[in-house]
């Protein structure tokens, strides 16, 4: 670890002790942090072919054109309801040690995963600067969200990169043009990384004025107290229910229940089998 920064008129300093320490710091005061090396290469390789299919698979259930009139087009809503390979990309340890530990109280659930296809010289609505939980407008003392971001293929400022604007998470409101232009910051990073950042950071897609496709998958980990983007255990028609720690990361524990016998049934099948 590095040296104390020389400074006087000051009795406290952070001090760090492991990476993972130093990943939370980052997250806390930036908003976002990178960790590199986190897919192999045939997880990537895996990952493009796996997605690429399953966006094809989805717009011939709608058409492209309804897609792209709902602002849906090259975005796989869920993947993992449909190809469990990508939930295993939803539970990296590093990535849901550092979530667990940023967001605190408890477990976290996964809200919501989406896969993004970044075509060159198209717009996408991804683009827009934009809250992964969309329409808060408040500030927390701690996360209520960590999102990680799978970088399927290289994300630089020509691929069109994510761009993020630090400390944003911070503010109640999107600050002025003026300070979005003077401020925001590439976060570039190779192929294999995952960008984690604090789901209340403004963020957005650049403009990929390459020749190549750029892919990422967004997982987003909350706490169970908000309501998923899709209804996994529905989605997943009642899978991984007999594995209480992935059901619990599922979103099984956290269904409203439809009346006070299905609690109480459900909060006794939850102690009875501790």
């Amino acid at each position: 670890m590095a040296a104390a920064v020389q400074s006087y008129g000051i009795e406290n300093q952070e001090q760090n002790t492991s990476i993972l320490e130093q990943h939370l710091e980052e997250l806390r005061i930036n908003g976002f942090t990178i960790l590199r090396n986190q897919l192999t290469e045939a997880e990537l390789r895996d990952a493009t072919s796996r997605l690429d299919a399953l966006y094809l698979q989805q717009e011939s259930e709608l058409g492209a054109d309804i897609l792209k009139a709902i602002k849906e087009a090259n975005l796989v809503r869920c993947p993992l309801a449909a190809d469990e390979f990508f939930l295993g990309l939803a539970r990296k340890p590093l990535v849901l040690d550092l979530a667990s530990k940023a967001i605190g109280g408890g477990y976290i659930m996964l809200h919501l995963q989406n896969g993004i296809i970044n075509r060159p010289n198209e717009p996408h609505h991804q683009s827009s600067w934009h809250r992964d939980l969309p329409y808060q407008e408040y500030t927390t003392s701690r996360p209520i969200g960590i999102g990680a971001l799978v970088c399927i293929d290289d994300f630089t400022q020509e691929m069109g990169c994510t761009y993020v604007l630090p400390h944003s998470h911070r503010v109640e409101r999107m600050p002025s043009a003026e300070y979005v232009k003077k401020f925001e910051k590439p976060a570039e990073a190779p192929a294999g990384s995952i960008i984690l950042f604090d789901v209340m950071l403004y963020h957005r897609a650049g403009y990929n004025s390459s020749s190549r496709i750029r892919r990422g998958l967004n997982n987003v980990y909350t706490a169970p107290l908000f309501k998923q983007q899709i209804d996994l255990p529905t989605a997943l028609d009642g899978k991984h229910r007999q594995d209480p720690e992935l059901a619990r990361f599922l979103g099984y524990d956290s269904k409203v229940p439809g009346s006070v016998l299905e609690y109480r049934r459900s909060r006794h099948d939850r102690l009875t089998n501790r």
